[in-house]
């Protein structure tokens, strides 16, 4: 038992990235079983009505949470790194008091406030959605206390644990719904849908809390060795103060953004009514982008699996004054973020048209995901480098970023969104424009703050050559399989195949990737011995 605690209470920075990439792999594929089938169920149409729904929940979602898990992370690894237990755990009851009461406030608006809200998005037919996805907000704060306290300790098995059980809640009640409403119309199946999504979080809040009685006697003998030692606690008020401080500019930018993200959904119904498309089409339209956005999501939400862990780590770091490490994590996560997400994004690019009918068996997107794989790498290091600006407490320059950003994203919007010819695909091509801009402005940042040096061999020749190599390949694959086979589906599994092995032997054969990147993995000595006994690890 006590192994088993210890083991839940500990983990490296980089054991902890490993944790949840593969829960938010699994996440991820249980998300798609979900999403893939319920296009199928409701169509266009009721994905219209689901993404509408969901832009609105997510803007308060993040006015309600989004600061405060950074925050409790933050200070827990504080805390701890000066051995004060007691502390630390205190700044998690003081949080988990706030959260609650931020939770019904977000509930209360949005249940309340669904008719206004789906007025002003221009979908009346996702008032039902929206009032279903309320009580959720309440949840999400009570799992953002705990998920917070647990990162800040290292520990994240309690978040990916969280995460499987909120995405099988999400995938088996919300399925069930929407299969069993669909008699009454589109809008309440779309609603049963939703309404998993509230039932997943209300479990995923309910494992966490069986997580912190589990471990709370091991938490408890370390506060006590704390207390033994006389560590100064701060008030209540002083915590309360400190999360406050740090939360706000963490969930004004977040808000900024999704705000942004929010008046895009109410422009893009607007704008394509403006040049002759009814609403009906507009619906329709939207709908596709929202078939797109579950694939151009997966890799950036693996890699919000190293945005997580690195705040803890280099927060720890720098209440060492231990510069050196700092900034070697830094330029660690940013190179495993680029060699992660350009493969990915180049995939998506290179096989839109292939993936989205193995997928969906409907070609209506693929355009939209073509142009969004492009920005699948600009995402990616927005989400890893304003983790590092919020754990270096430069809080605001991100918020100052994304706000450019998100300017910009609204005005390329509104421009291209009305251009005929252009249409749907001005939504994807503002996105990609936004996080470019994004990109360049926190990686100057960035470096000005952790002294990060962005090696150009290794950040960007070498894999890009990989990707390059792997692009061919996929191409030449796709090709020739269709030629032989006659099949998108056999055609599109066996490139993908073929170019995610490409990409790992080029890695290996120019030495992009390295023998502490291996080590690193699970079974990382046993991976290295295999590689050396081929010779492909330089």
């Amino acid at each position: 038992m006590n192994r088993l605690q210890n083991q839940l209470h500990k983990q490296t920075f980089l054991q902890g990235a490993i944790i949840l990439i593969l829960a938010n792999a699994t996440v991820k594929i249980i998300g798609a079983i979900f999403k893939i089938p319920l296009t199928y169920l409701i169509g266009p149409s009721g994905m219209g009505i689901y993404g509408s729904a969901y832009e609105i929940w997510k803007w308060l979602f993040i006015i309600a949470t989004a600061g405060f898990p950074v925050a409790v992370s933050k200070m827990v690894s504080e805390s701890t790194a000066i051995d004060n237990r007691e502390e630390a755990h205190k700044i998690f009851r003081v949080a988990f008091c706030l959260l609650i009461v931020v939770g019904l406030a977000g509930t209360a608006i949005l249940f309340f406030g669904a008719e206004i809200f789906v007025n002003l998005i221009g979908n009346s037919r996702a008032r039902l959605a929206v009032v279903a996805m309320s009580p959720s907000l309440f949840f999400v704060a009570i799992m953002s206390a705990y998920r917070g306290y647990f990162q800040g300790l290292q520990n994240m098995i309690p978040t990916a644990v969280s995460e499987v059980i909120e995405v099988m809640g999400k995938l088996v009640i919300g399925f069930l719904l929407a299969y069993l409403w669909l008699n009454k119309g589109v809008e309440y199946a779309a609603a049963g849908a939703i309404l998993g999504v509230t039932s997943g979080t209300l479990l995923g809040s309910v494992g966490l809390y069986l997580i912190y009685q589990f471990s709370k006697k091991h938490v408890y003998g370390e506060m006590q060795a704390s207390i033994n030692k006389k560590c100064k606690v701060r008030s209540a008020r002083e915590i309360l103060r400190e999360l406050v401080r740090i939360a706000i500019p963490i969930t004004i930018g977040a808000s900024v953004f999704s705000l942004t993200s929010l008046i895009d959904a109410m422009m893009i119904m607007n704008r394509l009514q403006s040049i002759g498309y009814s609403e009906s089409q507009s619906l329709v339209l939207f709908g596709y982008l929202q078939y797109a956005i579950p694939l151009f999501n997966l890799p950036p939400t693996l890699i919000v699996a190293l945005s997580i862990s690195i705040v803890p780590a280099i927060a720890n770091a720098l209440a060492g004054n231990n510069l050196l490490k700092a900034k070697a994590t830094t330029e660690s996560a940013l190179r495993l973020t680029v060699l992660f997400s350009l493969p990915a994004g180049m995939g998506l690019f290179l096989l839109s048209g292939p993936i989205v009918e193995l997928i969906y068996r409907d070609v209506g997107a693929e355009n939209i995901l073509q142009i969004l794989g492009i920005a699948v790498l600009f995402v990616s290091i927005v989400l890893v480098t304003n983790a590092m600006l919020q754990a270096s407490g430069k809080v605001m320059i991100p918020v100052r970023n994304m706000l450019i950003g998100g300017v910009s994203k609204v005005l390329i919007n509104y421009f291209v969104l009305g251009m005929p010819e252009v249409n749907i695909n001005g939504a994807p091509i503002g996105t990609t424009v936004c996080y470019l801009i994004i990109t360049v402005l926190n990686l100057i940042e960035v470096r000005k703050v952790t002294k990060a040096e962005y090696h150009f061999v290794d950040f960007v020749i070498k894999p890009f050559i990989s990707a390059i190599s792997m692009g061919v390949a996929v191409v030449f694959t796709y090709n020739q399989l269709m030629l032989y086979l006659q099949s998108n589906s056999q055609a599109t599994i066996g490139a993908i195949f073929v170019g995610a092995n490409i990409y790992g032997l080029m890695l290996l054969a120019i030495g992009a990737i390295k023998k502490e990147d291996i080590l690193i993995m699970p079974k990382g000595k046993a991976i290295l011995k295999l590689l050396n006994k081929f010779g492909l690890m330089k």
